[in-house]
């Protein structure tokens, strides 16, 4: 049995010829969302199928895609496909993720999966950092979703006197969080300072293969301290960040709080 055409393919041979065809399918989907035709977190075709199904040519396709997702109407999950937005929220205010063009542009919004997290008892940068406790270091691994351009890994580490309850806490409060925020309303530990290093080099096999790249790929490894009250250091956090095209904005500073509408 023939499989029905798409609301996509309905309304982008509905529209009039006279358009460009990249704005027939930019307004296609468009009007398909907003008619709840494509509820939030529906996939859709790939682009080369897209582009046989309405007889256009792979750039036409990849033009007007482009342009719904940095419009938010669409986000595309490396790996997985483009999908109607909404249905994850980009983690606000990311003080370390913060991925932009290098000819200047919006910063790339940034989606967190929790891989895992666990006691880690041995000794390494993170103890160095974050100073002897008898109990261990919360970790928490992380992927990196930088605007479905491209993935980095993160595995923060903390003290677990303190933080302890972080490996407990339900996933879903965690993902697509910036954990900051976390740390401060759950656990009265404000970011308020953080330095890094950065330094070349290959990064490791298991974080190569967590961002989908080739093992042994040269990439951008950033050691990062935050602290609290008193200067504390409260986490220790190791970045690896994948050859990209994308510039690193490197102040470390919190950014500006958002101007409400007038």
């Amino acid at each position: 049995m023939r499989a029905a055409p798409s609301p996509v393919v309905i309304r982008f041979q509905a529209a009039a010829a006279t358009m460009p065809k990249h704005a027939r399918l930019r307004h296609a989907v468009i009007e398909a969302i907003e008619a709840g035709e494509l509820p939030a977190g529906t996939k859709l075709a790939g682009e080369r199928e897209l582009s046989e199904a309405l007889g256009l040519s792979l750039g036409t396709t990849q033009k007007a895609l482009g342009r719904l997702m940095d419009e938010g109407f669409l986000v595309r999950r490396q790996g997985h496909g483009t999908f109607v937005g909404s249905v994850r929220q980009p983690i606000a205010g990311s003080w370390h993720f913060r991925f932009a063009a290098v000819d200047g542009g919006p910063e790339l919004p940034v989606f967190a999966t929790i891989i895992e997290r666990r006691l880690e008892l041995q000794d390494g940068p993170w103890s160095a950092a974050l100073g002897p406790d008898p109990k261990g270091y919360v970790m928490v691994r992380r992927r990196l979703d930088i605007g479905g351009k491209f993935n980095c890994a993160s595995q923060l580490y903390l003290p677990a006197s303190r933080f302890g309850r972080l490996v407990r806490m339900a996933e879903k409060r965690l993902a697509d969080t910036n954990l900051k925020a976390v740390l401060a309303s759950e656990f009265s530990a404000p970011t308020l300072h953080s330095e890094g290093l950065a330094q070349l080099g290959r990064l490791s096999h298991e974080d190569a293969m967590l961002i989908g790249i080739a093992p042994g790929t040269w990439g951008l490894q950033v050691h990062i301290t935050c602290r609290s009250f008193g200067r504390t250091p409260i986490s220790f956090q190791r970045m690896s960040v994948p050859p990209t095209s994308y510039a690193l904005k490197l102040d470390f500073n919190p950014p500006l709080p958002e101007t409400p509408p007038a």
